[in-house]
């Protein structure tokens, strides 16, 4: 996805998801929602500040910049799309769910999203409206 590592995109993430719970994102709920340390956080942030993805100055809030924020948003939007195919479309329980989506969300290109997303679309549209296909997708995606 153009130049940031995983864990640089998996930040850029978390703040955008922060800022829906708190109003100020700051480093320690960061490191509680990744499960890493404050220093690490700190570090990364420091990371982010310097390619102009985020504001935050030392001890202070952490904000996206316009960059960052469409950056953090591409990505959550990757997440959110995988998530649905792992759990709603394949029935995947909701963890291996979110790690699945977690692992893949860095590696697809926009193009190979674009047509995931329509494919769920579709399947969904299906399934709303015809009984027969919901019944033979189920069974083709049955247990092994």
């Amino acid at each position: 996805m153009g130049g940031l590592t995983e864990g640089l995109e998996d930040y850029l993430e978390a703040v955008l998801l922060e800022e829906k719970v708190h109003r100020f994102v700051r480093t320690k709920d960061l490191a509680k929602r990744l499960g890493v340390t404050s220093p690490s956080v700190s570090a990364a942030v420091k990371e982010l500040a310097s390619i102009g993805l985020v504001n935050h100055e030392s001890y202070g809030h952490i904000e996206l910049t316009p960059k960052g924020r469409k950056r953090a948003q591409l990505v959550y939007s990757r997440h959110r799309t995988l998530y649905r195919f792992f759990a709603r479309t394949l029935g995947l329980p909701a963890r291996i769910s979110e790690t699945s989506a977690c692992a893949m969300e860095h590696h697809l290109d926009a193009g190979a999203v674009r047509t995931l997303m329509r494919l769920l679309e579709f399947l969904e549209r299906k399934t709303e409206t015809s009984d027969a296909f919901a019944a033979e997708l189920e069974k083709a995606l049955g247990d092994d």
